[in-house]
């Protein structure tokens, strides 16, 4: 085995017009073409794009032409590119198939699951590659019936890649606010580097008797990713006795995004609408993307839609766009009033409020769901002081 390197990206999300921007639709664009342009420099032997290549698994004319040309640019300086789809580019049905299988075709890239084998080898490596899911159910039926028809086989005198796209379904391999759709089990031993996409935020992190590795996004794709630096890995392999070399490729020419938010509790609401104003109005910057989330407790009586919102946001005059997220709760939502009501009746408005809480926070409505309702069930054990059992619900959480 001779030395080598590769560069490893996911989560491109090209046609991605967030907000109903154009802008942003080109920014994602941008930042795709600033990483083909520094894998260009590096000069690496391959590219994998672990999926989500596309926001949408039918892009527009405009996003599929900027696809082809920088990929056009990999393939003519003689930089192989092996892809598998993610969840948004994923083949909406098995009649029209997946948009990868077209540039597949057309020899842009080589889309890992149509390969012979799902499988592709030289005299340095050996890179197998799965379709992503958008479940475990799903996982489970269609990756192990991939895995039994063509089975991996990594090669001990080469190195071995394999190539995912999906949250784990391990807390210690996946942040809590991604519903799993791979099982650990669905990736077989043998592999030196696991590369994974899905998971925005990049890692790296010992896995079986090799490395899971997922680069994280090159864009902000919500405004919780704001402060995840964006960027892709370098690989240089020098030898199987020595581990590989992982240098991370800063991507610099991301949308700014500036995420403030502030607790205006037991304030009026002319109050809140001037101090909000007055914060917004610092904090705006040129063509960036603000993000001002209200928090707090409102005044007995008062309503969220007497926040005018609107106004608040006017205050901004620099940005390219402004998102203020009025998420103060209502008094009497937190108000229990004497008597108090049966322990049925008050788990239920705890149930509604965890809920509501977490909804706000825009995470899944299936992690929402569960998690509302583990907080529901820890009210007990936690009053009674019963550690066995709060320790027991969290780790049965933990298992979903």
């Amino acid at each position: 085995m001779k030395p080598f390197s590769f560069v490893h990206l996911a989560d491109l999300h090209l046609g991605y017009m967030q907000y109903n921007l154009v802008e942003r639709r080109e920014d994602f664009s941008r930042v795709f073409m600033e990483a083909v342009e520094k894998t260009l420099k590096l000069k690496p032997s391959f590219m994998i794009l672990a999926g989500d290549i596309f926001d949408s698994p039918r892009p527009t004319n405009i996003t599929l032409a900027t696809a082809i040309r920088e990929l056009k640019k990999l393939r003519d300086a003689g930089i192989k590119v092996f892809a598998v789809d993610g969840s948004h580019d994923l083949e909406p049905n098995v009649m029209t198939g997946t948009v990868l299988v077209p540039l597949h075709n057309a020899g842009l890239i080589s889309y890992l699951p149509k390969l012979k084998g799902c499988s592709w080898q030289d005299e340095n490596c050996y890179i197998y590659g799965v379709q992503s899911c958008r479940s475990l159910r799903e996982a489970d039926e269609k990756i192990f019936k991939q895995l039994e028809e063509n089975p991996p086989q990594p090669k001990p005198n080469l190195f071995n890649i394999f190539v995912f796209h999906g949250a784990l379904d391990n807390p210690k391999y996946t942040p809590p606010y991604l519903k799993p759709d791979v099982r650990v089990e669905h990736l077989p031993d043998g592999f030196n580097y696991y590369a994974g996409g899905h998971v925005h935020e990049p890692s790296i992190q010992k896995f079986k008797n090799g490395i899971l590795v997922y680069p994280g996004s090159l864009e902000t794709t919500t405004y919780t990713e704001a402060k995840i630096p964006k960027g892709f890995y370098h690989i240089e392999v020098e030898s199987l006795q020595n581990p590989p070399k992982i240098e991370r490729i800063n991507i610099e020419n991301t949308r700014k995004f500036v995420v403030e938010e502030k607790d205006f509790s037991g304030q009026p609401v002319e109050k809140i609408i001037e101090e909000a104003s007055n914060l917004l109005s610092k904090i705006d910057v040129e063509e960036a993307i603000i993000v001002f989330l209200l928090k707090g407790t409102l005044l007995p009586g008062v309503k969220k839609s007497q926040i005018d919102v609107p106004k608040i946001r006017s205050s901004v005059k620099k940005a390219l766009h402004v998102m203020v997220l009025n998420q103060m709760v209502e008094s009497e939502q937190v108000k229990l009033t004497p008597p108090l009501k049966e322990a049925r009746e008050l788990k239920s408005l705890a149930y509604e409020y965890f809920l509501k809480m977490f909804k706000e926070q825009r995470y899944p409505e299936e992690f929402c769901l569960r998690i509302a309702k583990v907080a529901v069930e820890l009210l007990d054990p936690l009053l009674a002081g019963d550690e066995e059992k709060v320790k027991t619900i969290l780790e049965e959480a933990a298992k979903k």
